[in-house]
């Protein structure tokens, strides 16, 4: 696909990411390349990938967490600081994952490659010393000058190579956005990426649609941030990111039914962004038209968003998201987050609902002012656009969440906090995991170990899916979660010891599950746990995953989180053993862990094993896996640290689960034992309970890092240990 500007062509960003179809689809784990859709049976072993987490900036000096398994990215996430401004991001047909500035855009294609905003090349690249190596080229026979910003480090007739550094990012971003890069320039792109490839034409009819872009006062848009076009029929055929160069922007489509999505940004006379606006507007591309135009009127975006909250509070989130349903159900969506919504005014315009389903969702956070531990996160949602974009936020809409955060004391103070409102769109697009994810509390410096009260918006269904990044780099995400206006609920994150569980889940539509077995494979993967069951963490640190069948060795693999293997659905049993080493990663605490977990799989016949439905499975006809699985609530403070003479721990024992199904084996016994010595010896503890419920405890002594080991049984023969290395601290000065 092309796009001609002005008698140029330059490539169009396709966004492919926009679709799915708008019943649930089959996720995949935030931490582990799971095959994505349901799939036939493999032949071979498939390893699951341990996840990568890289930190990469983008060249307007953007800091971007990317979360990684396989090649594939799997999360994004802007961290605070860096650049403001909005951010558009989407997919190509090559499935990398992109993040576009949004007033870098009408360059990008130009003299700008895509490649600068790919975010999984820059993540294979790493930038972890903050500088951006770039590479370039000038018009043949023309020397290559650095750009604004660039620091030269070499020139071989007309291409060079040079980097950005931190202290350099704006002065380049300020030169991109008012055109003053050098006019001999023609593709700058990141050291070490290919060449531009020349655009593939499809093979079915094109017809040009042409986007005139109008400003305030009434001529050309000048400097439009350009539109994103979508077929609602299919995007599928066509969906793309098209620069508006000089208040016009021609792009060849196949006919159909379009929405049309164009954005601006109003600037004072520094240069300084004061308002966002978007113009959402709809279109039909007849068979017969050679050309079919599309008028994008600034001042059409005149309906304010504006968001009150019933204590004070200063924005620190606006994000915006316009669904669309196509007649054959297909939802596409384009979705802008405002760089710094404490001070740009954001405005759109007024839009009756589609005919086959449309949704508008606008998503608020706001801090508390200085020295407040509260922070509000809000969604509004309409089938239409209303008039009205003033939003109150109503005390009786709110449910409170009390956020205990906890942090390895070898750790800085500070993490960050995500969060996002899901509903049946969002579900459909995947926007959780896919969608660019904006810090909460505090702008992302939640300090950690801490507490925040969070109240949490019910106005558009109160479903929300947090994230937790802590500051050892360790990432928690939940199951969605339903609030009831006026309910309080309690959540703890990364509330040690941290350890690989299966977990038991509710409403986990966006992720695979994580034993499973069906359609003549089985697959299971460990994520990290905490103490919430519905958690699901990535660490970074060496693994080593093996895996027996009926008792042979089926994998042995370093540095995966699990394996996808043949099978049959006749009665299997299965051992796994998995090792976790996070020595040298400046970790103090769950430093090794060592899990054996065994069980039988007694094929189809089980109806209480039926995975449900909307959870998603790399397998077909999937069944859960009777897998034991621990919860420990170990009673230490928020750094992991306990004062106790006496030690407590509450520990639950139960088996995998997805919305009450699962195995119904009765809990047959559990143990617990702790040594102080590195585990050269181990001391019982005293356990009370029954039924998968237990207390245990234990004199403190000797060592300040003590282990901990569990083991339990069920009825259907299962059985799982686990070994917790450094499972917590003792602290200094306490009695032993």
């Amino acid at each position: 696909m092309t796009i001609s500007r002005g008698g140029r062509t330059a490539s169009v960003l396709a966004v492919s990411a926009a679709l799915v179809t708008a019943a649930p689809l089959a996720g995949r784990p935030a931490t582990a390349a799971v095959p994505h859709a349901r799939q036939a049976a493999p032949s071979t072993v498939r390893p699951v990938a341990a996840p990568v987490s890289r930190t990469v900036t983008l060249v307007d000096g953007r800091r971007v967490r990317v979360d990684m398994a396989g090649g594939r990215v799997l999360a994004y996430r802007v961290l605070p600081g860096g650049a403001h401004g909005a951010l558009l991001s989407f997919g190509v047909g090559d499935g990398d994952r992109y993040a576009v500035p949004a007033d870098v855009m009408p360059e990008v294609g130009r003299q700008l490659d895509l490649s600068l905003f790919d975010l999984t090349a820059l993540a294979r690249q790493g930038t972890a010393d903050g500088r951006v190596r770039l590479t370039w080229s000038s018009a043949a026979g023309t020397p290559a000058p650095a750009p604004p910003g660039v620091r030269l480090t070499s020139v071989s007739g007309s291409t060079a190579t040079g980097f950005l550094t931190p202290a350099s990012y704006a002065e380049f971003a300020r030169a991109v956005r008012g055109r003053d890069l050098p006019r001999t320039l023609r593709s700058l792109r990141p050291a070490g990426a290919a060449a531009p490839k020349a655009p593939v034409r499809p093979d079915f009819p094109l017809h040009t649609l042409r986007i005139k872009a109008t400003g305030l006062a009434g001529a050309p848009a000048e400097t439009p941030m350009g539109s994103i076009v979508l077929n609602t029929d299919d995007v599928g055929r066509f969906g793309a990111a098209v620069p508006v160069d000089g208040g016009e922007g021609d792009v060849q489509v196949p006919e159909g039914h379009y929405a049309v999505y164009t954005a601006f940004v109003d600037r004072d006379a520094k240069g300084d962004e004061t308002a966002f606006r978007e113009v959402a507007l709809t279109t039909t591309v007849d068979a017969g038209a050679d050309t079919t135009t599309v008028a994008a009127d600034e001042s059409a975006a005149d309906r304010r968003v504006t968001v009150t909250t019933p204590r004070p509070a200063t924005a620190d989130l606006l994000k915006l998201t316009w669904f669309r349903k196509g007649p054959t159900g297909q939802v596409s969506f384009d979705s802008v987050q405002v760089g710094d919504p404490a001070s740009e005014d954001v405005y759109v315009n007024a839009q009756q609902a589609a005919a086959d389903g449309s949704r508008y969702v606008v998503q608020w956070g706001g801090a508390a002012p200085a020295g407040g531990a509260y922070r509000y996160d809000v969604a509004f949602g309409s089938d239409d656009v209303p008039a009205n974009q003033s939003f109150d936020v109503l005390q009786g809409q709110l449910a409170t969440v009390e956020h205990h955060f906890s942090a390895d004391p070898a750790g800085t103070s500070t993490g960050a906090f995500f969060a996002l409102p899901v509903n049946d769109y969002t579900r459909a697009v995947e926007a959780v995991g896919e969608a660019v994810l904006e810090p909460a509390v505090d702008s992302g410096h939640s300090p950690m170990p801490g507490t925040r009260t969070e109240y949490v918006g019910t106005a558009d269904g109160g479903q929300w899916v947090y994230s937790d990044l802590t500051p050892r780099a360790t990432t928690f995400e939940s199951d969605i979660q339903v609030f009831a206006a006026g309910s309080t609920r309690r959540i703890d994150w990364a509330h040690g010891p941290l350890a690989p569980g299966l977990g038991a889940h509710h409403d986990q539509q966006l992720r695979t599950c994580t034993a499973c077995a069906g359609g003549g494979s089985f697959s299971l993967w460990f994520p990290t746990g905490d103490s919430e069951p519905d958690h699901i963490g990535s660490e970074a640190g060496h693994t080593n995953f093996a895996l027996y069948q009926n008792g042979t060795k089926v994998a042995d693999q370093p540095d995966v989180l699990g394996a996808q293997v043949p099978a049959t659905d006749s009665a299997t049993t299965y051992r796994a053993v998995f090792d976790t080493d996070l020595t040298g990663t400046g970790a103090s605490q769950s430093t090794r862990t060592h899990t054996d977990l065994a069980f039988r799989d007694p094929g189809p016949a089980d109806p209480a094993l039926a995975l449900p439905a909307d959870v998603p499975c790399p397998e077909t006809s999937c069944r859960i896996m009777p897998a034991l699985t621990v919860n420990y609530r170990l009673d230490t403070d928020q750094s992991g640290t306990s004062a106790l003479s006496d030690q407590t721990m509450d520990l639950t024992v139960g088996h995998l689960s997805y919305d009450g199904q699962g195995s119904r084996a009765a809990i047959t016994s559990a143990a617990v034992s702790v040594s102080f010595d590195g585990g050269a010896t181990w001391q019982p503890a005293t356990l009370a309970g029954t039924g998968g419920t237990y207390h245990a405890t234990w004199k403190n002594s000797g060592t300040t890092a003590p282990s901990l080991k569990i083991g339990a049984t069920d009825a259907a023969g299962g059985s799982l240990t686990q070994t917790v290395t450094d499972a917590y601290t003792i602290a200094a000065g306490s009695s032993r």
